[in-house]
């Protein structure tokens, strides 16, 4: 996609990243457990990182204005786009589009009721703005987890990791984490977690 942007001679693009979040509802509209949160009732935790979860948010800078999910997204593709020669813009980030979003009725952002109504309004038939398909990556990350990251779980056991070394990843928890996986069901809350495991050896490994 970034290849057929720089193509037509675009310089500069202008995305939709933070949308969902700038209309989510608060933990005290939906109380929910925060995602990518790190618990200490994983069971691959290593000793370094399990002691540190006591000391987790002391000292720590000031909460962003624009969500941390949204955050970890245009960190994600930044480089992509920047690597193509395209600089990001990203509206429903800013500060003011965000306290828009808060200031919204809560029957506006519930379920994402505005924008439903903006498609119905342009002539969306209930497929559309009323699917069953949930809307999820749940499927992907279980798919990639399940097949493609199964044999790089092989070679960080048999060959190591730097996140073993520092005693942030425990091996045999992440054997024990593995096994439950293998054995399934899969479990979202839970199993989705090991891709966590994969991204932070492919970036100590990078680094280091």
């Amino acid at each position: 996609m970034t290849e057929l942007i720089a193509q037509h001679g675009a310089r500069t693009v202008v995305t939709g990243l933070g949308g969902d979040e700038m209309v989510a509802l608060s933990q005290q509209e939906y109380p929910h457990k925060p995602m990518g949160e790190i618990s200490d009732a994983l069971p691959w935790i290593g000793a370094r990182a399990r002691a540190a979860l006591e000391f987790a948010d002391d000292a720590i800078a000031p909460p962003a204005r624009v969500n941390s999910i949204t955050l970890l997204s245009l960190e994600t593709t930044a480089p992509v786009l920047l690597r193509a020669g395209i600089w990001p813009l990203h509206p429903f980030t800013d500060p003011d589009m965000i306290q828009l979003g808060e200031w919204l009725p809560y029957d506006w952002r519930e379920l994402k009721q505005l924008r439903r109504r903006r498609l119905a309004a342009l002539g969306l038939g209930p497929d559309v703005t009323q699917s069953r398909t949930r809307e999820s990556f749940a499927e992907v990350v279980q798919h990639a987890l399940t097949t493609e990251a199964r044999p790089l779980f092989d070679v960080i056991l048999k060959d190591g990791s730097p996140l073993f070394e520092a005693g942030l990843i425990d091996p045999d928890g992440l054997r024990g984490g593995l096994r439950q996986l293998d054995a399934g069901p899969y479990r979202e809350d839970g199993d989705a977690q090991l891709l966590e495991v994969v991204d932070l050896h492919l970036a100590a490994a990078a680094f280091l």
